[in-house]
């Protein structure tokens, strides 16, 4: 009984030494490709080997939000879709932000048409402003399951983009432009 009780404290006092010198990762992800849309947006990402997502990284030149929406469809056109992820740094409460939306493209409204997803299929990684780029980092699966968001595929994509001088997500963009990203190889 003895002998018992001594082992059992002495994997106690193992298990809680390695539990205590045990740390997080806190190591960023190295963006293996970039592509700038524009002299004021950068778009950098990863796809993580063997886990199914991808994290990105959104380098815009302005101080409030910005974004990126993956498209099907061409604007204007009946069932065209946008999937859109937006973030940004509040520089008041010093802390970052993210948002899972959609967009119909067959007749969008800006003001009012950027609609909160069902379910939140980003993480927020980090976010921060350095002078004078806003700076987020997600991660998100290739392929959520989620029928408001669009899987990203091997091969050319649609990818908007967007910026703004505020961090109120409810108003409008500033810039705004379109490009094609092949974020995934064929």
């Amino acid at each position: 009984m003895k002998y018992a009780q001594t082992l059992g404290c002495m994997v106690a006092v193992i298990l809680l030494s390695c539990g205590c010198l045990a740390k997080p990762s806190n190591r960023e992800t190295v963006m293996e490709n970039e592509k700038e849309l524009d002299p004021a947006f950068i778009l950098r990402w990863t796809v993580i080997e063997g886990t199914g997502d991808i994290e990105i990284e959104i380098q815009a030149n302005c101080t409030g939000w910005t974004g990126i929406s993956f498209a099907e469809g061409q604007i204007g056109q009946p069932g065209s879709y946008g999937d859109v992820i937006m973030g940004g740094f509040n520089d008041e409460l010093q802390m970052g932000y993210s948002e899972d939306r959609h967009i119909a493209l067959e007749n969008p409204d800006p003001a009012n048409g950027h609609l909160f997803d069902d379910s939140n299929d980003i993480l927020l990684k980090s976010a921060r402003y350095e002078e004078p780029w806003t700076i987020i980092r997600i991660l998100r699966s290739l392929n959520t399951g989620d029928s408001q968001d669009i899987p990203i595929v091997p091969g050319p994509m649609t990818v908007s983009w967007t910026i703004s001088p505020t961090d109120d997500t409810s108003s409008g963009h500033g810039s705004a432009g379109l490009s094609r990203v092949t974020f995934i190889p064929l």
